[in-house]
């Protein structure tokens, strides 16, 4: 891959992982200092040791993503991508899943969760893994 490709995509794989960044420290943050927002706002009910659990895998996500950007090293930000788009598909459609089951408006995180996560980050995703094997490949 040329130099200046490779910054591209590095560049490219950075504003993913930073979004990615902002997303998990957004849920750590409700699903850890607010967990009765998952209840309330999703067809799941209430369960504050889930939601501090799942607080904590975004813990472990920050950090791998902090460690890549201080490595400044485009295969783990690679692979990192690819985790963080599989886990954006799946949570997604999930979302969507929990809100076609039981459709109320006022279930806003799975709204949220349908836009950010499996839209947003799930096709921004998918998107850059492919233009990025495509350029790898050209």
């Amino acid at each position: 891959m040329k130099q200046s490709n490779k910054n591209l995509t590095i560049r490219h794989y950075k504003f993913y992982l930073i979004f990615m960044l902002i997303a998990c420290g957004g849920a750590f943050i409700w699903q850890f200092g607010l967990p009765e927002l998952g209840g309330q706002f999703t067809s799941w009910g209430n369960n504050i040791g889930w939601q501090r659990e799942i607080a904590l895998w975004n813990v472990g996500i920050i950090g791998a993503i902090i460690a890549a950007f201080m490595k400044d090293n485009i295969e783990y930000m690679k692979i990192l991508t690819i985790q963080s788009t599989i886990l954006c598909w799946v949570l997604g459609i999930n979302h969507l899943i929990s809100l076609l089951q039981d459709f109320s408006l006022t279930y806003m995180i799975h709204v949220m969760g349908i836009f950010e996560i499996l839209l947003l980050g799930g096709i921004w995703g998918a998107l850059l893994l492919y233009k990025s094997k495509r350029q790898a490949k050209g």
